[in-house]
């Protein structure tokens, strides 16, 4: 799907939508020799996007889940508490976990003087030996949080 002009950052990983748009296709003679099968590539031109509801919104928290987010956020060890939540099988790696717990949480989004908009969004890039739970993690936030879009290897770099 392609976006352009408007629809540019109207929507984000993980947001569920209906689009509308221009189908075409684009035969591929350059993999159509090296195949032996013809081989097309498709792609949508959007012209439309509806943004279909987010069953995560803040509107679906009821009372007694606000109460509780308010009281946890008296707590003078929230920061330790959720750290230590984050992938609770993994032993240790707590400056992963807080990497991991701020990235969750997002940045602010800012205007500067009125015209550039940075996104809050953190990416993280983990990196290490095999075998020190690097896919645990990825697993973990994929199951966490709603909008997590889960990439190793090829697909990540795209």
């Amino acid at each position: 799907v392609i976006l352009l002009n408007d629809l540019i950052d109207q929507t984000r990983p993980g947001d569920e939508v209906e689009v509308t748009g221009v189908f075409t296709t684009n035969f591929e003679s350059g993999l159509n020799i090296r195949t032996g099968f013809p081989v097309f590539n498709t792609h949508i031109v959007a012209n439309h996007l509806l943004r279909k509801g987010d069953r995560y919104a803040t509107q679906s928290l009821t009372d007694e889940d606000k109460e509780e987010i308010r009281r946890l956020s008296r707590d003078p060890r929230i920061c330790q508490r959720i750290i230590k939540s984050i992938a609770p099988s993994i032993h240790g790696h707590d400056d992963i976990k807080a990497g991991i717990s701020l990235a969750l949480f997002s940045g602010q989004e800012k205007i500067v003087k009125g015209k550039t908009r940075l996104r809050g969004d953190i990416n993280m890039l983990l990196l290490g030996d095999p075998g020190v739970a690097k896919s645990q993690f990825l697993k973990y936030v994929e199951k966490t949080a709603n909008r997590a879009v889960y990439a190793t290897g090829k697909g990540a770099s795209a």
